[in-house]
């Protein structure tokens, strides 16, 4: 029997259990079953000041799959998403302009574009060959807004590759982490 990863299922929700100084999740699939899990990585002092810098997807207790780093950069906020073995899959770079933000993928020399409501977790994600995912944000449940948890799914289009996979939801836990920075500074 072939084992298939459950992070290959086309929705995935992404459960944030954040605290003060995490930003951890569950990765569920469309039956809500737990499928993954993404751990936050860094001391708790560099999170306490800086908020998270790090974050790695797990599928199981000990199998690393992807890793996303923040990158100190001036003028504009770059990612980078690596595969279970520390090589490079992704590039996301967020950068300011006159009229809002422009947020772009790089995966392995293809360029993703993020279209729609980034920040508000209601966005498509696209490539030349068409639509690629979809991300929507739902509550689950008014007790869990007031703490910090939400939840989102990703809806990825059937013929995405594993790389393509990976670093579309290495992309949106960037994006979270940027957001929840951003949130942090103002």
């Amino acid at each position: 029997m072939v084992h298939m990863s459950g992070l290959m299922s086309n929705v995935l929700l992404f459960q944030q259990t954040t605290s003060f100084v995490k930003n951890d999740f569950a990765i569920l699939d469309e039956a809500g079953r737990q499928v993954g899990h993404v751990e936050t990585g860094g001391s708790t002092l560099m999170r306490m000041v800086a908020g998270s810098r790090e974050l790695t997807v797990f599928e199981g207790p000990d199998n690393p799959v992807l890793r996303v780093e923040d990158v100190y950069t001036l003028g504009r906020e770059r990612m980078l998403i690596r595969d279970a073995h520390g090589d490079l899959l992704a590039t996301l770079v967020s950068r300011l302009l006159l009229f809002g933000t422009r947020i772009t993928l790089d995966v392995r020399g293809e360029e993703l574009e993020f279209t729609g409501n980034v920040w508000g977790f209601e966005f498509q994600i696209a490539g030349p060959g068409g639509e690629m995912g979809t991300v929507s944000r739902t509550w689950s449940g008014v007790g869990n807004a007031f703490f910090g948890k939400s939840t989102y799914s990703l809806r990825l289009a059937e013929y995405l590759t594993v790389p393509q996979r990976h670093a579309i939801i290495g992309a949106v836990l960037a994006l979270d982490l940027i957001r929840d920075k951003r949130k942090r500074s103002s």
